[in-house]
Protein backbone atom coordinates (compact mmCIF):
# COMPACT_ATOMS: atom_id res chain seq x y z
CA UNK A 1 0.00 0.00 0.00
CA UNK A 2 2.82 2.32 0.98
CA UNK A 3 4.40 1.85 -2.78
CA UNK A 4 1.38 2.34 -4.13
CA UNK A 5 0.85 5.65 -2.44
CA UNK A 6 4.57 6.69 -3.10
CA UNK A 7 4.05 6.18 -6.94
CA UNK A 8 1.12 8.40 -7.18
CA UNK A 9 2.47 10.97 -5.12
CA UNK A 10 5.79 10.50 -7.49
CA UNK A 11 3.60 10.92 -10.56
CA UNK A 12 1.47 14.06 -9.05
CA UNK A 13 5.04 15.46 -8.76
CA UNK A 14 6.18 15.06 -12.30
CA UNK A 15 2.83 16.28 -13.57
CA UNK A 16 3.34 19.54 -11.43
CA UNK A 17 6.67 20.04 -12.46
CA UNK A 18 5.35 19.52 -16.44
CA UNK A 19 2.80 22.26 -15.61
CA UNK A 20 5.66 24.76 -13.78
CA UNK A 21 7.48 24.20 -17.03
CA UNK A 22 4.53 24.77 -19.62
CA UNK A 23 3.69 27.89 -17.72
CA UNK A 24 7.13 29.54 -17.48
CA UNK A 25 7.43 28.37 -21.48
CA UNK A 26 4.50 30.25 -21.88
CA UNK A 27 5.71 33.37 -19.69
CA UNK A 28 9.07 33.49 -21.61
CA UNK A 29 8.82 32.48 -25.83
CA UNK A 30 11.07 30.12 -26.21
CA UNK A 31 13.14 31.52 -29.11
CA UNK A 32 13.72 27.60 -30.46
CA UNK A 33 10.03 27.75 -31.57
CA UNK A 34 9.50 30.65 -33.77
CA UNK A 35 12.54 30.77 -35.54
CA UNK A 36 12.68 31.08 -39.23
CA UNK A 37 8.99 30.79 -39.63
CA UNK A 38 6.95 33.21 -41.71
CA UNK A 39 4.53 35.74 -40.07
CA UNK A 40 1.63 36.99 -41.53
CA UNK A 41 1.99 40.38 -43.33
CA UNK A 42 -0.56 43.07 -41.71
CA UNK A 43 -1.42 46.24 -42.00
CA UNK A 44 -0.98 49.25 -40.31
CA UNK A 45 -1.70 53.01 -39.45
CA UNK A 46 1.48 54.89 -38.39
CA UNK A 47 1.69 57.85 -36.09
CA UNK A 48 1.15 60.29 -38.76
CA UNK A 49 -1.87 58.60 -40.15
CA UNK A 50 -0.13 56.64 -43.26
CA UNK A 51 -1.62 53.34 -44.19
CA UNK A 52 1.01 50.66 -44.70
CA UNK A 53 1.53 46.89 -44.27
CA UNK A 54 4.75 45.08 -42.57
CA UNK A 55 5.41 43.53 -45.92
CA UNK A 56 5.77 46.90 -47.33
CA UNK A 57 8.41 47.77 -44.24
CA UNK A 58 10.05 44.67 -44.39
CA UNK A 59 10.69 45.03 -48.09
CA UNK A 60 12.48 48.00 -47.34
CA UNK A 61 14.36 46.97 -44.74
CA UNK A 62 14.52 44.37 -42.20
CA UNK A 63 12.36 45.18 -39.24
CA UNK A 64 13.19 45.19 -35.32
CA UNK A 65 9.59 44.66 -34.14
CA UNK A 66 8.31 45.06 -30.48
CA UNK A 67 4.38 45.36 -29.66
CA UNK A 68 3.34 47.29 -26.12
CA UNK A 69 0.76 49.53 -25.59
CA UNK A 70 0.61 53.61 -24.37
CA UNK A 71 -0.62 53.66 -20.70
CA UNK A 72 1.69 50.75 -19.75
CA UNK A 73 3.23 51.77 -16.12
CA UNK A 74 5.44 48.77 -15.94
CA UNK A 75 7.56 47.30 -18.88
CA UNK A 76 7.17 49.36 -21.98
CA UNK A 77 8.92 52.51 -21.13
CA UNK A 78 12.23 50.96 -20.25
CA UNK A 79 12.09 48.06 -23.19
CA UNK A 80 11.79 51.31 -25.39
CA UNK A 81 14.58 53.77 -23.70
CA UNK A 82 17.11 50.42 -23.53
CA UNK A 83 15.97 49.60 -27.29
CA UNK A 84 16.74 53.37 -27.95
CA UNK A 85 20.04 53.50 -26.44
CA UNK A 86 21.17 50.17 -28.08
CA UNK A 87 20.27 51.54 -31.14
CA UNK A 88 22.24 55.14 -30.92
CA UNK A 89 25.35 53.34 -29.42
CA UNK A 90 25.53 51.20 -32.79
CA UNK A 91 28.21 53.10 -34.79
CA UNK A 92 27.73 52.01 -38.44
CA UNK A 93 25.16 52.56 -41.04
CA UNK A 94 21.52 51.56 -39.34
CA UNK A 95 19.83 50.22 -42.10
CA UNK A 96 17.11 48.46 -40.42
CA UNK A 97 13.16 49.81 -39.05
CA UNK A 98 12.21 49.61 -36.06
CA UNK A 99 8.73 48.63 -35.46
CA UNK A 100 6.22 50.01 -32.45
CA UNK A 101 3.01 48.55 -31.96
CA UNK A 102 0.28 48.99 -29.70
CA UNK A 103 -1.56 45.43 -29.10
CA UNK A 104 -4.31 48.01 -27.33
CA UNK A 105 -7.72 48.16 -29.21
CA UNK A 106 -7.82 51.54 -27.36
CA UNK A 107 -4.76 53.01 -28.27
CA UNK A 108 -5.05 55.44 -31.46
CA UNK A 109 -2.79 56.91 -33.92
CA UNK A 110 -2.50 59.76 -31.63
CA UNK A 111 -1.65 58.01 -29.21
CA UNK A 112 1.17 55.93 -30.54
CA UNK A 113 2.19 59.67 -32.17
CA UNK A 114 2.40 61.16 -28.42
CA UNK A 115 4.55 58.13 -27.29
CA UNK A 116 7.18 58.39 -29.98
CA UNK A 117 7.67 62.04 -29.51
CA UNK A 118 7.78 61.52 -25.69
CA UNK A 119 10.48 59.37 -26.27
CA UNK A 120 12.07 62.37 -28.95
CA UNK A 121 11.33 60.28 -32.10
CA UNK A 122 9.10 62.43 -33.75
CA UNK A 123 11.92 63.43 -36.71
CA UNK A 124 13.21 59.52 -36.95
CA UNK A 125 12.11 57.65 -39.60
CA UNK A 126 13.46 55.08 -39.03
CA UNK A 127 11.35 54.32 -35.82
CA UNK A 128 7.95 53.55 -36.89
CA UNK A 129 5.29 53.64 -34.22
CA UNK A 130 1.99 52.65 -34.98
CA UNK A 131 -1.46 50.44 -34.58
CA UNK A 132 -2.86 47.75 -36.21
CA UNK A 133 -5.48 48.79 -39.03
CA UNK A 134 -7.59 45.40 -38.67
CA UNK A 135 -8.02 44.44 -34.81
CA UNK A 136 -8.12 41.06 -35.42
CA UNK A 137 -4.88 41.13 -37.09
CA UNK A 138 -3.45 41.83 -33.67
CA UNK A 139 -3.88 38.30 -31.84
CA UNK A 140 -3.01 36.68 -34.79
CA UNK A 141 0.46 38.14 -35.35
CA UNK A 142 0.83 37.99 -31.31
CA UNK A 143 0.76 34.20 -31.68
CA UNK A 144 2.92 33.96 -34.33
CA UNK A 145 5.66 35.69 -32.52
CA UNK A 146 5.08 33.98 -29.12
CA UNK A 147 3.71 37.31 -27.50
CA UNK A 148 0.98 37.19 -24.72
CA UNK A 149 -1.22 39.83 -23.21
CA UNK A 150 -3.72 39.95 -20.35
CA UNK A 151 -6.12 42.52 -18.60
CA UNK A 152 -5.27 42.65 -15.03
CA UNK A 153 -8.79 44.15 -13.19
CA UNK A 154 -6.98 45.03 -10.18
CA UNK A 155 -4.17 47.54 -11.96
CA UNK A 156 -6.07 48.23 -14.93
CA UNK A 157 -2.97 47.19 -17.23
CA UNK A 158 -2.38 44.78 -19.46
CA UNK A 159 0.53 41.91 -18.57
CA UNK A 160 2.79 41.20 -20.96
CA UNK A 161 6.46 40.45 -20.97
CA UNK A 162 8.72 42.46 -23.14
CA UNK A 163 9.64 41.46 -26.48
CA UNK A 164 11.62 42.38 -29.65
CA UNK A 165 11.78 40.24 -32.82
CA UNK A 166 13.96 40.40 -35.35
CA UNK A 167 12.40 39.98 -38.96
CA UNK A 168 14.24 39.76 -42.40
CA UNK A 169 11.74 39.17 -45.78
CA UNK A 170 8.70 37.95 -43.51
CA UNK A 171 11.19 35.99 -41.75
CA UNK A 172 11.87 35.28 -38.20
CA UNK A 173 15.82 35.55 -37.05
CA UNK A 174 15.73 36.39 -33.71
CA UNK A 175 14.04 36.80 -30.72
CA UNK A 176 15.16 38.82 -26.91
CA UNK A 177 12.94 38.44 -23.95
CA UNK A 178 13.14 40.84 -21.39
CA UNK A 179 12.89 44.91 -20.39
CA UNK A 180 16.28 45.78 -21.12
CA UNK A 181 17.80 45.07 -24.49
CA UNK A 182 21.77 45.68 -24.29
CA UNK A 183 24.00 46.56 -26.95
CA UNK A 184 25.50 43.50 -27.14
CA UNK A 185 22.42 41.57 -27.57
CA UNK A 186 20.88 43.50 -29.86
CA UNK A 187 24.10 43.75 -32.17
CA UNK A 188 23.36 40.19 -32.74
CA UNK A 189 19.90 40.63 -34.02
CA UNK A 190 21.12 43.42 -36.16
CA UNK A 191 23.62 41.16 -37.95
CA UNK A 192 21.47 38.53 -38.56
CA UNK A 193 18.18 40.78 -39.66
CA UNK A 194 21.26 42.05 -41.96
CA UNK A 195 22.15 38.52 -43.02
CA UNK A 196 25.45 39.00 -41.67
CA UNK A 197 27.57 36.09 -40.23
CA UNK A 198 27.74 36.13 -36.54
CA UNK A 199 30.81 33.94 -35.59
CA UNK A 200 29.88 33.98 -31.87
CA UNK A 201 27.37 35.53 -29.00
CA UNK A 202 28.75 37.86 -26.92
CA UNK A 203 29.15 37.10 -23.05
CA UNK A 204 29.91 38.83 -20.19
CA UNK A 205 32.21 41.96 -21.16
CA UNK A 206 35.22 42.74 -18.21
CA UNK A 207 35.74 39.34 -18.04
CA UNK A 208 39.75 39.28 -17.12
CA UNK A 209 41.00 36.53 -19.37
CA UNK A 210 38.62 36.27 -22.42
CA UNK A 211 40.33 35.18 -25.74
CA UNK A 212 38.75 37.74 -27.61
CA UNK A 213 37.36 41.20 -26.88
CA UNK A 214 34.46 42.09 -28.48
CA UNK A 215 33.28 45.54 -29.23
CA UNK A 216 29.85 45.97 -30.03
CA UNK A 217 29.94 49.31 -31.31
CA UNK A 218 31.86 48.95 -33.87
CA UNK A 219 31.74 45.22 -34.21
CA UNK A 220 36.17 44.78 -34.26
CA UNK A 221 36.97 41.60 -32.64
CA UNK A 222 40.72 42.19 -31.24
CA UNK A 223 43.00 39.12 -29.64
CA UNK A 224 42.77 39.26 -25.96
CA UNK A 225 44.97 38.31 -23.00
CA UNK A 226 43.16 34.95 -22.32
CA UNK A 227 44.56 33.86 -26.02
CA UNK A 228 48.31 34.55 -24.98
CA UNK A 229 47.50 32.45 -21.86
CA UNK A 230 46.18 29.99 -23.90
CA UNK A 231 49.37 29.49 -26.16
CA UNK A 232 51.85 29.98 -23.08
CA UNK A 233 51.90 26.43 -22.34
CA UNK A 234 52.66 25.42 -26.22
CA UNK A 235 55.36 27.95 -26.88
CA UNK A 236 57.41 26.24 -23.57
CA UNK A 237 56.88 23.10 -25.22
CA UNK A 238 58.30 23.97 -28.36
CA UNK A 239 61.32 25.81 -26.36
CA UNK A 240 61.93 22.79 -24.75
CA UNK A 241 61.75 20.63 -27.61
CA UNK A 242 63.87 22.79 -29.82
CA UNK A 243 66.48 23.11 -26.86
CA UNK A 244 66.59 19.32 -26.63
CA UNK A 245 66.91 19.09 -30.35
CA UNK A 246 69.85 21.81 -30.82
CA UNK A 247 71.46 21.07 -27.36
CA UNK A 248 71.35 17.51 -27.64
CA UNK A 249 73.99 16.63 -31.27
CA UNK A 250 76.74 19.31 -29.52
CA UNK A 251 76.70 17.78 -25.77
CA UNK A 252 77.00 14.29 -28.19
CA UNK A 253 79.89 15.80 -30.10
CA UNK A 254 81.76 17.02 -27.09
CA UNK A 255 81.57 13.65 -25.88
CA UNK A 256 82.86 11.79 -28.30
CA UNK A 257 85.36 14.40 -28.95
CA UNK A 258 86.92 13.71 -25.62
CA UNK A 259 86.52 9.81 -26.07
CA UNK A 260 88.68 10.09 -28.84
CA UNK A 261 91.30 12.22 -27.18
CA UNK A 262 91.43 9.67 -23.94
CA UNK A 263 92.57 7.56 -26.86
Amino acid sequence: MGKIILVILLALGQTALAQDSSEINNLFPSEERYLYKDISDVKLVDSNGKITSLSKIWHEKPILLTLIFSRCAGICSPLISSLKFSVDKIKENKNFYIVVLSFDTADTQEDMKVLKEGFELGENENWIFGIFAEKDEIKKLSKEIGFWYKWVDSTGQYDHPGIVVGIRQGKIVRILVGGNITLVKLREVVQEIKGEFVPFYGTQRNVAFKCLNYDPETGNVKIGFGTVILFIPALLTLAVTLSIFYLTPKTKNKMEVKNASQF
